[in-house]
């Protein structure tokens, strides 16, 4: 029998070798063809860009509908509100959900279905609910009481979905803290809603952005699952379950596919009534490996011991994410020897620096640099400081 549990330990070990060298491969692979797509915008370069493939962004959408045909994918708006790409995720049948009054008029421009979108922000102000309502939107999250309170005065035909928290563990990007009740807040939520006669019927949950721990979607639901009891036992019928985001992209072996989570999601799902409404609020996914940044190295220094590297776009320009660590790779078009480079971006600020990359080490002034799988939280999270422009948004095949 030992020798037998050794033999299964080193076959799955080696199994498991398989699947990162295989991992490994597939990530090689998208770097190429992200800078392949980029291709023809180099030769005429002027200023940063971030090239979107239409193609990658309904493969997105439609890998993500096969792998969880039960679950209704709502794009969240916030990740790239473009109007080219919320275009062609509605072609592609799916829905949205939003956070601000921005957003929602994105909506009324785009004329989807009003009825359709989800006002997913946990904290709205009083001007931005009163809007909604008159846009015709149902439905708004709350995890607090006094949100319950802020939207019964204002839409109390409204329909609420609590937002409880559950476990980040294994993103990259936690979000618990700021957002997600807990079991007493819980408690005060369905208190509130009583005794306002606000309809409580969903819940939802965020398991963190760019989660590899598909174990924190079956907590959620199993979680939401007693909460439905609850609700029930205060006189509710549960309508809606929406699993919120934080589907990876393949930035390390590590990262599952959406097929891999989907495949967990769908079994734990089977213990929810077909009655209920199953939605997702899908971002990074469906829009960070469609969009690939080019960028210009502007400066070189030597501080020190230091190499240092300026890009003519930085922590401003649409490379928050990198500068806080979020695990993106800077590609160079240089071969040879590698070095570690200080990053920075152009402007005067000190905070504009993006921290240590392996690069080539004979990197030149003009050089152009690819950042793959930027294509969400890029340009929505970038402005014009010192004069600096927020990279284009350019649509390819």
């Amino acid at each position: 029998i030992f020798k037998k549990r050794k033999i299964m330990a080193l076959a799955l070990k080696e199994m498991g070798s398989r699947q990162e060298e295989q991992r490994r491969i597939a990530l090689e692979k998208d770097t190429r063809e992200q800078m392949t797509f980029c291709a023809d915008y180099i030769e005429s370069y002027e200023d940063p860009m971030l090239v979107m493939s239409e193609t990658r962004l309904r493969d997105n959408a439609r890998r993500f509908k096969v792998a969880m045909p039960r679950v209704r994918p709502h794009f969240a708006v916030k990740a790239n509100p473009h109007v080219d790409v919320l275009r062609i995720f509605k072609e592609e049948g799916l829905c949205f959900e939003v956070a601000s009054i921005a957003e929602i008029d994105a909506m009324i421009e785009l004329d989807v279905n009003i009825e359709t979108v989800f006002y997913s922000n946990p904290i709205k102000s009083p001007a931005s609910v009163r809007h909604a309502t008159e846009a015709g939107i149902k439905w708004y999250v709350v995890d607090t009481p006094e949100e319950v309170e802020k939207i019964a005065k204002i839409n109390p035909a409204a329909k609420l979905y609590l937002r409880i928290e559950v476990s980040n563990e294994g993103s990259v990007w936690p979000l618990c803290g700021k957002f997600g009740a807990r079991p007493s807040g819980v408690t005060a939520v369905i208190e509130s809603a009583k005794t306002h006669g606000m309809s409580l019927t969903g819940a939802t949950f965020h398991v963190g952005s760019q989660c590899n721990n598909i174990s924190n979607w079956t907590k959620g639901i199993s979680a939401v699952r007693e909460l439905f009891d609850t609700l029930e036992d205060n006189g509710w019928t549960p309508e809606l379950l929406n699993i919120g985001g934080g589907y990876p992209l393949l930035l390390s072996p590590e990262d599952p596919t959406i097929e891999e989570i989907g495949k967990i999601i769908n079994d734990e799902l089977k213990s929810i009534p077909e009655s209920i409404q199953i939605m997702g609020e899908p971002g990074r996914f469906l829009v960070g490996s469609a969009g690939c940044l080019i960028t210009q190295a502007v400066g070189l220094a030597t501080r020190d011991d230091k190499r240092w590297l300026y890009l003519d776009t930085g922590f401003y320009g649409g490379l928050l994410e990198v500068a806080q660590k979020f695990p993106l790779k800077i590609v160079s078009q240089r071969t040879g020897k590698v070095e570690p480079w200080t990053l920075a971006g152009p402007t005067c600020d000190s905070v504009d620096v993006l921290g240590d990359h392996a690069l080539p080490s004979n990197i030149e002034v003009e050089d152009i640099l690819f950042v793959p799988n930027l294509g969400a939280y890029c340009t929505t999270c970038a402005c014009d400081f010192n004069g600096f422009p927020v990279p284009e948004i350019v649509l390819t095949d």
